[in-house]
């Protein structure tokens, strides 16, 4: 009898130390990653860079509802394999001049979205003048240049 209450507690301890365990893996705002991403490692990955992140975002003074807003764009960008570079790609593929719009933002808090429609902008301005796509090295050059010769950025 002595035996079958110790394998008794011997069980109840261990599933209630996975359920411990398990509770660990809890987001500071309830985000279910598996939900976002459908990859173990990678929600795994989430829950334990999420406590470096969240420390970081406050360093930019984030409010609640940013932090939790870039967390699920991170694990959404991660469960889905695209990085902003794709993001830029598709957009491009679409529709580069909707990105005009991004300039209505203000420029301090959204400073790579300016870029990204300064960057349409050029490409569009050298098509437009001169019938074909302005190569990323003659973009990069002349963006420099015009940097040098005005002191500001392409408007």
């Amino acid at each position: 009898m002595k035996q079958l209450i110790h394998v008794l507690l011997f069980i109840f301890v261990s599933s209630t130390s996975q359920n411990v365990l398990a509770k660990e893996q809890k987001s500071a705002y309830d985000i279910d990653y598996y939900e976002i991403t459908y990859e173990q490692i990678i929600t795994d990955f989430m829950y334990e860079i999420e406590p470096k992140l969240i420390k970081y975002y406050d360093t930019l003074k984030l409010n609640d509802k940013e932090k939790k807003h870039a967390l699920k764009g991170i694990a959404g960008a991660l469960g889905i394999n695209h990085m902003f570079k794709s993001l830029v790609a598709d957009i491009e593929a679409v529709d580069p001049e909707a990105t005009f719009v991004f300039r209505q933002l203000p420029k301090e808090e959204y400073s790579k979205l300016h870029l990204l429609a300064e960057n349409f902008q050029i490409k569009k301005d050298y098509k437009d003048k001169y019938g074909v796509e302005l190569t990323k090295e003659e973009g990069e050059k002349s963006l420099r240049l015009y940097r040098a010769l005005f002191g500001k950025e392409y408007k």
